[in-house]
């Protein structure tokens, strides 16, 4: 067994040498640290941190369940721990796992080799539910985020819209929907190629956070199509912040030292009691966009179709 970092909460002494003992004969070569009480165990978890954690039913002042609970919202389930206990009852190895632990371990059974297994498995069970969180992250961050630019793609703003419009119509807080399309950006990706596209691409998404504020929500669209989402805020100011953005973006970027120069075209969307259903937003933003790039001012700014 490698070398792991183990704590025995354990109110009788005797015990704890039992599993220490266990431990020892099972070729044990971690660290052990052994916890009294509760609040010595709580101690030791603010300051250390361990691989497992052995924690016996029955504790002064409180019970294995209660503070069981508690080291569940403290460690989440990155640390696995196995309850330990005098009574080989099963309705306690029931209820222990339903709280949170990784496996129940009568005293009566306790050895080396028995020991070493419920460790070896809680570890491994732990290990194998983190890559799966992982795993699914990893899913969810490719089925929710553009890969090129970082910024959430179009089924994530499809999401945060709907979400965005329900709260404004409880709330009847003011938000407002940004439509941006780049201006000159196929003159740059034909004459210098799709790997220039793409870094005026990354780079735009990149302007767009750096100028919006903490809440703003920038989303990338496909080609060279952005959106934003701009919470608590009247068309004056989401004006302004398109300006902010528009002078961002139309900085050269700099690529193989060469200067790449593109701008943006960017229609405002604001929602108002009359708006009921996202796509009528996002067909108010669109029409927006089209006047702002159409007119070559730049950005329009639009409360309903005409």
């Amino acid at each position: 067994m490698t070398k792991k970092h183990i704590l025995i909460i354990d109110d009788d002494e005797v015990d704890r040498k039992r599993v220490r003992r266990s431990l020892t004969q099972a070729g044990w070569t971690g660290d052990v640290a052994q916890a009294a009480s509760a609040s010595e165990a709580r101690q030791l978890i603010a300051e250390q941190v361990f691989d497992c954690i052995l924690l016996d039913y029955h504790l002064p002042g409180t019970d294995g369940f209660e503070l069981l609970v508690e080291l569940r919202g403290v460690l989440g389930a990155k640390t696995p721990v196995v309850m330990l206990t005098g009574e080989g009852n099963e309705m306690v190895a029931v209820e222990a796992m339903k709280r949170g632990a990784c496996d129940y371990l009568p005293k009566s059974l306790l050895a080396p080799d028995t020991l070493t297994r419920v460790i070896t498995q809680a570890l491994e069970r732990t290990r194998l539910e983190r890559e799966l969180v992982e795993a699914r992250a990893q899913i969810e961050q490719q089925a929710l985020y553009d890969s090129l630019t970082g910024l959430g793609n179009r089924r994530l703003f499809m999401r945060d819209l709907g979400q965005s419009l329900a709260s404004a119509q409880r709330t009847n807080l003011p938000f407002c929907l940004l439509m941006m399309d780049l201006d000159r950006f196929k003159v740059v990706n034909d004459r210098h190629g799709h790997e220039a596209g793409d870094a005026v691409l990354t780079e735009v998404g990149r302007r767009l956070i750096a100028t919006g504020r903490a809440n703003d929500l920038f989303y990338r669209q496909g080609g060279d199509e952005f959106t934003a989402l701009i919470d608590a805020v009247d068309s004056m100011t989401a004006l302004s912040i398109a300006s902010r953005i528009r002078h961002a973006i139309a900085a050269p970027i700099t690529w193989n030292g060469q200067q790449l120069s593109v701008g943006i075209s960017i229609g405002i969307g604001t929602y108002s009691g009359g708006v009921t259903a996202a796509d009528i937003l996002l067909k108010i933003a669109d029409a927006a966009m089209y006047e702002a790039k159409a007119s070559g001012i730049g950005i329009a700014s639009k409360m309903k179709l005409l």
